[in-house]
């Protein structure tokens, strides 16, 4: 039995009376916590006499045996084997009481589904049949398969839309049957001989797997047209739909393109946006393919609130269609303000400050305008400096920006349109920003960016980025002297923070399954390619010298990031694992990475069992750092991760409007130097020391998932292998002491946060 753990998972459900839930269903835990049943019964004087509908949430009663259901629950299960191609299952059951609790066992023998032997298509329209031969490579319907009910529903439905796309406007499921013949033919194909038939019968009865056979009957049904081929008429477009009075109002302004009729109120848009965007014209054969990818690519201009495309038959020509496509416009200004309060690993207190505003139809185009403000304070806490509570904080970092861009439905020149169909949902982006970072005591950074890209779809599953052309301008208006004389003896760090003009260009490729696996066993993939100062080296050897224009010299680098992701359901729990990383290499002049470029390791998102940037580079330690707020960013130019949670529901709250979720996850990996650095000692990378050089840690974690809208993490995670430990290999379980505050404030990191790390 190839998928013997669907099955089982699928008899399961077929069980009309289950035991009462649990308070935590990691379903892996041998014992039950059924704590909504001890809420009912600690509850019982007041809530036995209520109507279930009137039960608070919160409470369960307790599930009474029936056995009437235990009968019931196996001839389910009988049902779904049938259908599954198990024509000759069987279902018993054992049903004990043991201290008024009943516990049943239902014993399933399934016995041998049969397997396809052979389709047979049979119409009596020439044009069909040749329709169906033509696109036989997609049926679910294969011989040798193992057959079940579920095929003969996927062919069906794969033929209706094969038929529909080919004109047959008509055409449904009524048009047709199937019938599955478990005679199998060949027992009976040589009578006239009954020793060789014998002989015949004997090998295919040790066969494991019977033979059936299928036929697929196409008929014309009580509807006489289902056999027409429909074409399309008349096109209408109402791009500022108001109410049906308009199909009728000859005042409209109107504009016809190629034959499709377009007519306004106002000028809400370009016809010719709206135009690109339809994939129907008069003349052509109805597809309800064309129909929904005219519905799909219209809604997703984001610029009205509903899209209606409503068939006529027209009443002039026989098997014609004409279409009205109503479109009520949306509100043109989107604004939106966030104000966040958090707690974060590198600080005690923070809150910021998002404000956007978006034009969806800029300059008429359903160009997407956003502008975005946002800015915020982060503060350290250190509990005995001051007396009131408040003097206990002290400003840690300011940052504030602002940042402009224009998503435009379509490619800008250079690129040709007729490169790419608009199916693959082609978009330019255009935008550009400016942020400050104030590290007080430390610096303040000024990154000025503007970046010009191109996104299309290749399929559902796979989207491709370019951008062509990036620039970020990183400057340092003032640094402390502090700050200067930690940069004098740290060639790595001056690198680092030096300013910076950063030109280059980088490509995108994202995989994503998820909505072709429903959320369930998907996977997800990001690779992403990018190079700087390839275009200014050779302006630079060509025109002169650009490299020390207006003192600001350009960075040369590669980098290679990467980050894959699978999905794994168990039951009502999720495995969810994650791997990764990047490596940037520095080249010509600039012997490090820009600050913004490099890679940092430790966080909420990251190793949790960490403070954001405070882990690496290799087994580098710096024991001269006394307090969080004091210390300068670790950063690497390599970097490789691993993340593993097992996340499970555990309960509902509020009235199920919160959703809280359990998870035990556990992280590792490091980030690295590529070149060695004196200042950095054992913090470059090196294949021998590859397994000493990762971290690793292991915690547990809530979610609340607010109305599906919001989720709030909680996470508690300790290291369980510190590099920088010589001892062990870095191991450190045998220091282990949740009794002993010390260890707790040195090695237990609390995380707050919004969404999942990944």
């Amino acid at each position: 039995m190839a998928n013997r753990t669907e099955i089982k998972q699928n008899l399961g459900k077929m069980i009309i009376q289950k035991p009462n839930t649990n308070a935590i269903d990691i379903g892996l835990l041998p014992f039950r916590i059924p704590l909504k049943l001890w809420r009912y019964n600690n509850r019982f004087h007041k809530l036995h006499n209520k109507p279930d509908t009137f039960l608070p949430k919160a409470v369960e009663r307790p599930v009474i045996s029936d056995t009437a259901y235990i009968l019931r629950s196996a001839q389910n299960m009988k049902n779904y084997l049938f259908n599954q191609g198990y024509f000759y299952a069987k279902v018993t059951d054992t049903y004990i009481v043991k201290r008024k609790k009943a516990y049943v066992t239902y014993n399933i023998q399934t016995g041998h589904n049969y397997q396809i032997n052979s389709i047979r298509y049979n119409t009596e329209d020439t044009n069909i049949a040749r329709i169906i031969q033509l696109t036989a490579d997609g049926t679910a319907l294969e011989k040798g398969k193992d057959f079940a009910f579920t095929l003969t529903a996927d062919e069906m439905g794969r033929l209706v839309s094969v038929m529909r796309n080919n004109g047959y406007y008509k055409f449904n499921q009524d048009n047709i049957t199937f019938v599955v013949d478990t005679m199998d033919q060949a027992l009976f194909h040589d009578l006239e001989h009954p020793y060789r038939a014998a002989v015949n019968y004997v090998a295919l009865k040790n066969n494991n797997k019977p033979l059936l056979d299928v036929d697929v009957n196409i008929h014309i049904g009580e509807d006489s047209s289902a056999f027409n081929r429909y074409t399309i008429g008349s096109i209408h477009v109402y791009p500022d739909f108001a109410t049906q009075k308009d199909l009728r109002d000859s005042s409209l302004y109107s504009k016809k393109i190629e034959d499709i009729q377009y007519s306004f109120h106002h000028r809400y848009i370009h016809p010719w946006v709206l135009h690109k965007h339809i994939y129907m014209a008069p003349g052509d054969p109805f597809s309800q393919e064309d129909v929904d990818k005219t519905q799909a690519k219209l809604n997703e201009l984001g610029i009205f609130q509903f899209i209606r495309i409503v068939p006529h038959e027209s009443r002039a020509t026989k098997a014609t269609l004409d279409y009205d496509i109503l479109l009520a416009k949306a509100k043109k200004y989107d604004f939106s303000a966030l104000y966040e309060l958090s707690s974060g690993s590198t600080y005690a207190l923070g809150h910021s400050v998002g404000i956007n505003l978006r034009n969806k139809n800029f300059l008429k185009g359903a160009n997407l305008l956003t502008i975005g403000i946002n800015g915020g304070i982060e503060y350290s806490y250190n509990g005995a400096q001051g007396k009131e509570f408040f003097d206990h904080f002290s400003r840690l970092t300011n940052y504030y920006g602002v940042n402009a861009s224009i998503d435009f439905p379509k490619f800008l020149a250079p690129v040709a349109a007729s490169l790419f169909d608009n199916s693959n949902l082609p978009h330019t982006i255009i935008g550009g920003g400016q942020n400050v970072l104030d590290r007080l005591d430390y610096f303040t950074l000024l990154n000025t960016s503007a970046n010009f890209s191109y996104s299309w779809h290749e399929t559902i599953s796979k989207t491709w980025t370019l951008s062509p052309a990036f620039i970020n301008i990183i400057r340092l208006p003032s640094k402390s002297a502090k700050f200067d004389t930690v940069l004098m003896f740290n060639e790595y760090l001056k690198n680092s923070y030096k300013e910076n003009f950063i030109e280059g260009e980088n490509i995108l490729y994202t995989f994503d399954n998820s909505i072709k696996k429903h959320g369930i066993n998907y996977f997800y993939l990001k690779l992403g390619l990018e190079e700087a100062g390839a275009v200014l080296g050779l302006v630079n050897n060509l025109v002169g010298a650009v490299n020390n224009l207006y003192g600001i010299t350009y960075a040369e680098y590669a980098k290679f990031d990467f980050d894959a992701r699978r999905y794994i359901a168990i039951r009502k729990s999720v495995l969810a694992f994650r791997f990764t990383g990047g490596i940037g290499i520095p080249y010509g002049s600039s012997p490090t990475l820009p600050y913004i470029k490099q890679y940092f390791s430790g966080g909420p998102y990251s190793l949790r069992g960490w403070r954001i940037r405070t882990l690496g580079p290799g087994r580098y330690i710096d024991t001269s750092i006394a307090t969080a707020g004091n210390q300068i960013d670790r950063t690497g130019d390599i970097k490789l991760e691993l993340n593993g949670e097992f996340r499970f529901p555990i309960t509902m709250l509020f009235g199920n409007a919160i959703k809280m979720n359990g998870a035990l996850f556990g992280d590792a990996g490091n980030i690295w130097l590529a070149r060695k650095d004196p200042n950095y000692p054992d913090g470059e990378f090196e294949f021998a020391h590859l397994d000493h050089d990762i971290a690793a840690d292991l915690g547990i974690g809530t979610r609340f998932d607010i109305a599906s809208f919001l989720t709030l993490r909680v996470d508690l995670a300790m290291p369980v292998k510190k590099p920088y430990i010589a001892a062990n290999s870095g191991w450190v379980f045998d220091s282990i002491n949740f009794g002993n505050p010390t260890w707790r404030a040195n090695n237990l990191v609390f995380n707050v946060s919004i969404g999942y790390p990944f």
